[in-house]
């Protein structure tokens, strides 16, 4: 009797003393740099080592994982980018680099048809650029819509830049008309890249702040590079011109251009180039929403006609603006996020993940042998 209590003193005490020390080593901070033993820091270095495989992505991951400065997206099954933390004004630095990548991007051997459709489309518009425009006209004064471009100035601040005007002002629409056209005002854009970086820096998300930043890149290298095809193409607005399709004064000199700007800033749109640049850059960067693109669009289309029906612009002057803006967008897009890498299987196969099927319930059970002192027989368990 004196022995089997013994026994059971000893086995309790076993127990409880293995209790304590997994609880210790659960509980315990592991010990990194010379706090831990030559043995530990061993083990810890073969666990953090970057030879040892990262486990794939489970089905039900949210596609989102955090760290100090990225952000990685999963936007679509094998399809994840990963966000830098933009730097402030980082992207200012990247204008330059953008313009000189443009001729790159854009004239590749793969984008010569799109080119020859381009050229074509402006060809085909500009011949019908008088009927193209009377129609839109005709069909404002038939819906009532009136075509003057009114805007009331909320805020008015005068500058100068050397001997030309650069006053900052806030002007918002006053009609129909002038609320379509209101939609590729720089303002409204301005708006948009705001409200991503304001929830990028809310809510600490890399990709909203990349968008936003991405979205600056985007517009401004697309109105360099209008402006600069406006000063040296110097064609006439339609409510300015004095011959079908408006005059071409090719190069004006800056103060005969500063002068009189509606006389030679039709070629190419900039509205429509911006909006371009705008619609792409958020679209790219959230393709899991499909109707960005549709939307986006869809109200291009309302600020090209309303530029049609006030007069500010040509038909013709809409293909390469758009172009523009779109070439831009994706420039900016590319160098503002990476691809990361797709899982491995074993076989060497990208995008891979073990299939998930799991069994019912009732086949769940499991079997395990089970001895106890002088007890010796079989457990069986489910896992729910």
């Amino acid at each position: 009797m004196k022995s089997t209590f013994t026994c059971i003193v000893r086995g309790w005490l076993a127990v409880a003393s293995f209790r304590i020390l997994v609880g210790s080593a659960v509980a315990a901070p592991l010990l990194t740099g010379s706090a831990a033993s030559p043995a530990r820091r061993q083990l810890l270095d073969s666990m953090s080592s970057p030879q040892v495989a990262a486990p794939l992505p489970a089905a039900a991951d949210s596609g989102r994982t955090r760290r100090a400065r990225r952000t990685d997206y999963t936007v679509a099954p094998g399809v994840t980018w990963h966000y830098e933390k933009p730097g402030q004004f980082r992207w200012l630095t990247h204008i330059p680099r953008d313009i000189i990548q443009y001729p790159g991007y854009a004239f590749k051997r793969e984008n010569i048809p799109t080119i020859a459709g381009l050229v074509a489309a402006s060809g085909a518009l500009w011949v019908a650029d008088m009927p193209i425009l009377h129609g839109a006209q005709n069909l404002g004064r038939w819906m009532g819509l009136d075509a003057t471009s009114t805007q009331r100035t909320l805020v008015y601040v005068p500058f100068h830049v050397g001997g030309a005007k650069v006053p900052f002002e806030f002007n918002v629409p006053d009609n129909l008309n002038s609320t379509f056209y209101f939609l590729g005002d720089g303002w409204t854009h301005l708006t948009i890249a705001s409200s991503f970086m304001a929830y990028g820096i809310l809510k600490k998300d890399n990709r909203a702040a990349q968008t936003a930043t991405q979205l600056g890149e985007a517009i401004l290298s697309t109105g360099v590079v209008v402006q600069s095809l406006k000063r040296l193409t110097g064609r006439q607005s339609p409510f300015r011109s004095t011959k079908d399709r408006g005059e071409w004064h090719l190069a004006p000199s800056y103060s005969t251009y500063q002068s009189n700007v509606s006389n030679y800033d039709a070629f190419p749109t900039g509205h429509l180039a911006t909006a371009m640049a705008t619609v792409t850059v958020i679209a790219e960067n959230y393709p899991e929403y499909r109707f960005i693109r549709p939307v986006g669009y869809s109200l291009m289309g309302l600020l090209g006609y309303s530029m049609l029906n006030n007069g500010v612009h040509w038909a013709s002057d809409y293909p390469i603006g758009i172009a523009i803006g779109y070439g831009f967008a994706k420039i900016a897009v590319r160098n503002g996020r990476t691809r990361v890498a797709e899982p491995t299987a074993p076989d060497g196969s990208t995008g891979w993940q073990a299939p998930i099927h799991p069994r019912p319930w009732y086949k769940r059970g499991e079997l395990s042998p089970f001895s106890y002192g002088p007890f010796t027989g079989g457990s069986l368990t489910w896992k729910l």
